[in-house]
């Protein structure tokens, strides 16, 4: 398939491209992260979805909103999760007629400078991309040895159990074309943290979409607190389990056997 120019758009037109930030306290980071999307074509627009965040990252969405068309917030009030706030941004962005659909955190570890080429993939060669750690040219930096030991090792688990070639099952720096979160029921999966990025992965493999992988350096946060907790690595866990057995046929019987 032959390379196509990103589209370009005038300030007054629609924008195609839509950018979900899930966010939870982080002030420090949005005043500069979404201008520096904002600034990358001017056919893309950010939707910040928040929950609640007592740091003032509403008010400071808020503000943002009030200046451009092109930035959006959805104020949930409470602390529902990241997989609701993916979702509820997606659905949003569906909405308001979106095209091609980015997530990413909102705390600069998915730098903008990685988005041009996210996008060209996709608008030319596949139908989801994504910003990898884990290939040649990826990585990470100001990570824990404990950290880069289970983020590798859960990578290897749900490659290895589900069959997957993705190498980064786990990134959450994402871009997909608007019949891929349609087709593959992505906004239906009830999961939250890694477990809902290691359904929607398996789910995007299971319809056939064509992924590539953008090697990307994840750098650590600078401001605010790590969303990552035990529970979130538990549910991942069990899903991944629940998905290989039900890969290797095994969970299926089971439920047939109940159902007699």
């Amino acid at each position: 398939m032959s390379r196509q120019e990103p589209p370009r758009a005038n300030e007054d037109e629609e924008p195609t491209v839509w950018t979900v930030l899930p966010t939870y306290n982080e002030r420090g980071n949005l005043a500069t992260l979404v201008p520096a999307l904002l600034a990358l074509r001017p056919d893309l627009a950010v939707v910040v979805v928040d929950d609640g965040s007592p740091d003032g990252t509403g008010e400071a969405a808020a503000r943002l909103a009030r200046e451009t068309r092109r930035v959006h917030l959805l104020q949930r009030g409470a602390r529902l999760g990241y997989s609701s706030a993916v979702r509820q941004g997606l659905r949003y962005a569906l909405d308001h007629g979106a095209a091609l659909l980015l997530q990413a955190d909102a705390d600069w570890s998915h730098h903008p400078k990685y988005v041009p080429e996210l996008l060209r993939l996709v608008e030319s060669e596949c139908e989801v991309a994504i910003g990898s750690r884990y290939v040649e040219g990826g990585g990470t930096r100001n990570w824990a040895l404990s950290r880069r030991l289970l983020s590798r090792g859960a990578n290897l688990l749900v490659r290895w159990a589900l069959r997957l070639p993705t190498r980064d099952c786990t990134g959450g720096f994402r871009c997909y074309r608007r019949a891929v979160v349609e087709q593959s029921g992505l906004l239906d999966i009830n999961t939250e943290g890694y477990a809902f990025l290691l359904a929607t992965i398996q789910a995007i493999h299971r319809d056939g979409w064509r992924v590539r992988e953008v090697p990307i350096v994840f750098v650590d946060r600078q401001f605010g607190s790590s969303k990552l907790s035990k529970w979130i690595i538990l549910e991942a866990a069990l899903v991944v389990s629940k998905l290989a057995l039900r890969r290797f046929g095994v969970l299926g019987k089971r439920e047939a056997r109940r159902g007699e």
